[in-house]
Parts: structure tokens; C-alpha cells; sequence
């Protein structure tokens, strides 16, 4: 039997804020000593989806797919400088920026498209309820990914610089050199994905599943759709990930081969 959605009042959301702070002090006196990005980021959390909230409602109500291809745009952009902000040491210029987009726009945006068309096909295509939820998803998942896959390959390249330059003094090619290093950026990078995996169902209900039960739809076609993101995940974060790893891989190295860590520089925290 399905039932409808109870709705969640302001002042509910206001009584758990005040527990977010309790546990900030908590934090604090245990000797947290970042409680104000703690709760700074419960405060940019708040806004950010009230904001996306107002936002999709008009979007959604609009239809118009210029408007979807906009928040669409501006998802990809967020989790290209995302991606940038999460490593030690990134590429000088626009570089991070620019592998984290493309490794994304070439997995997210083709896997989102491939299932609107083929497997959900709304009408339009392109409709928003649809589109930017799983855009979101992919895009969440795979910046999370590609972020601890880049920061894991140029801190251990950073680390071990003389052991990559050796090899290439022996006659190792670039690509050999980084072999070891970019197995364990992607090794580091998988895991965190296949462990949410392994959880999925067992230990844990996920966010798309246990939305569309709490909004009243029924279990197993809520499984259904949870199945098609958790399949779309796996396959967007490892194919993302691949990519960003070569192309940064082989930004790290001139155009004769030499190991060029100058083009990294260290992130001020």
C-alpha cells in the first residue's frame, strides 16, 4: 500500500540545526580543531540547497531545455573545481580544473544521456526530473572518485621523485615509470566505491532508494531505480577515473620524457 509523503516544516529543521551545533561543541571539547568548518559547512550545506530548491522548482516547471543544459553546466563546472580543491598539490594554471571536466563530461554527461534516451526515456528526454537528480549522483560519485585518484598520483609522485627519474636514467618510459604510481592512485580511488557496493542493501539503504520510498513509491521499483544509479556509478567513477589519471600522468612529464613536477604546485590549506 502506498502512502503519501509527510511533509517536513521549517521549524522541524530548525530543532535538528541546534543539535548540528551541540555537536560542534562536543567536537570542540574533545579537541576538534576545526569546528568552524564544521559548522560552516552545515551553513553552506543549508543554503546551497535552498537555493537549488527554489531554483529546480522553477526549472522544472519552466520545461525548457536550455534552462536544464544551464544547471547541468554549472553541476560540471562545481565538480571540476571541486575535484581541483581536493588535492595537495595541483597543476598550476587551469590544468586541475580542465582534467576534472573532461574526465567527467566524457563519463557522467554520456552514461546520463545513454540511460534518458535508451533505458528511462521520458518525454522529453530531457526532462528534469530526471535528468538532474542523476546528474547530480554521477557527478557527486565521480568527483569524490577522480579527486582522491589525482591527489593520490601527484603526492606519490612528488614522493618518489628520485625512484620515477631513475628509472627513467635506466631507459624506462614515462608511461613505465608511472605504471606502479598510477595503479595505486586508482587503487585508492576504487576502493571507497567498491565498499559502498559491497554495502548497498545490506547495510545500507541508498539516497535514491530511500527518497522514492519516503515519497510513497513502491519498494521494488524503487530497487529498480536504485540498481540503474548504483550500475551507472560504478561505471562513471571507474571509466572518470582512468582518464584523469593518464591525462594527469602524462601532464607531468615534458615532451622528451622528462619528469616535470614544476608544473605542480602545493595547495595553501
Amino acid at each position: 500500500m502506498q502512502t503519501q509523503m509527510i511533509l517536513i516544516s521549517y521549524w522541524d529543521l530548525a530543532i535538528l540545526s541546534v543539535l548540528v551545533f551541540l555537536t560542534g561543541f562536543l567536537l570542540w571539547l574533545n579537541g576538534f580543531t576545526h569546528v568552524k568548518q564544521y559548522f560552516w559547512a552545515n551553513v553552506r550545506t543549508v543554503v546551497q540547497l535552498s537555493f537549488m530548491g527554489v531554483w529546480l522548482s522553477w526549472v522544472f516547471y519552466a520545461d525548457n531545455p536550455i534552462w536544464v543544459a544551464l544547471v547541468g553546466a554549472i553541476m560540471l563546472l562545481a565538480a571540476g573545481y571541486e575535484i581541483s580543491k581536493r588535492q595537495q598539490y595541483r597543476f598550476k594554471k587551469l590544468s586541475s580544473i580542465l582534467i576534472g571536466l573532461w574526465s567527467l563530461s566524457v563519463t557522467a554527461l554520456v552514461l546520463l544521456i545513454l540511460v534518458l534516451t535508451v533505458v528511462i526515456q521520458p518525454e522529453p528526454w530531457y526532462q528534469p526530473q530526471y535528468a538532474i537528480p542523476l546528474l547530480g549522483m554521477l557527478l557527486g560519485n565521480s568527483m569524490t572518485a577522480i579527486g582522491v585518484g589525482l591527489d593520490n598520483l601527484t603526492r606519490n609522485s612528488k614522493q618518489l621523485r628520485a625512484k620515477i627519474e631513475a628509472q627513467l636514467a635506466l631507459g624506462y618510459t614515462a608511461k613505465e615509470s608511472m605504471k606502479f604510481i598510477k595503479q595505486q592512485a586508482l587503487h585508492a580511488s576504487m576502493i571507497p566505491v567498491i565498499n559502498m557496493l559491497v554495502a548497498a542493501g545490506i547495510i545500507s539503504l541508498p539516497g535514491m532508494m530511500t527518497g522514492q520510498i519516503l515519497a510513497g513509491a513502491d519498494p521494488m521499483e524503487a530497487v529498480k531505480y536504485q540498481i540503474m544509479i548504483m550500475l551507472l556509478i560504478a561505471t562513471s567513477t571507474a571509466t572518470g577515473t582512468i582518464i584523469a589519471i593518464n591525462l594527469a600522468a602524462r601532464k607531468l612529464f615534458d615532451e622528451r620524457q622528462r619528469l616535470d613536477l614544476e608544473s605542480l604546485q602545493k595547495v595553501k590549506k
